[in-house]
């Protein structure tokens, strides 16, 4: 369904009242946003990780010192995506001058361009995440004994 037919539908779904078809579009944006943060979060985690184990891991051999950097950038890559496509603010009462379908379809419209980030920022995410479970790997897998203080 394009986002004219959309707009039609839940304008009717909602007898023409454009205050709860709006708010019908800000419950969809706030599921994205609540899921974006998920996202931030989880890269949020490669960081202390890394902070706690990334010296261990990336002792183990210089293959995993790559994979585990590498899966630090991209998984910081999508971070930064995520802030910047989905989690940028823009208030749904910029569009009430226009007429009631063309201000929902403009929202629904952004909330289907967070959507497609979203989804864009998860890949990234899960590709960073791969490359960084590559090093764990390489780490377990290392049949020599650990070097240095362990705490």
């Amino acid at each position: 369904m394009n986002t004219e037919s959309e707009a039609k539908a839940i304008l009717k779904l909602c007898d023409g009242n454009l205050k709860a078809a709006l708010e019908i579009a800000e419950r969809h944006l706030n599921t994205i946003y609540t899921r974006a943060q998920v996202l931030l979060s989880l890269a949020g985690m490669v960081v202390t990780v890394t902070g706690f184990s990334g010296r261990l891991i990336a002792g183990s051999s210089t293959l995993a010192q790559s994979f585990l950097v590498a899966g630090l950038f991209v998984s910081l890559s999508s971070a930064i995506w995520v802030f910047l496509r989905v989690m940028r603010v823009r208030w749904v009462t910029v569009f009430l001058d226009q007429n009631p379908e063309s201000a929902l379809q403009e929202t629904l419209i952004r909330r289907n361009r967070k959507t497609k980030a979203y989804k864009t920022g998860g890949l990234i995410l899960c590709l960073g995440l791969v490359l960084y479970c590559i090093a764990i790997a390489l780490m377990l897998l290392d049949p020599s004994a650990i070097q240095g203080p362990v705490r």
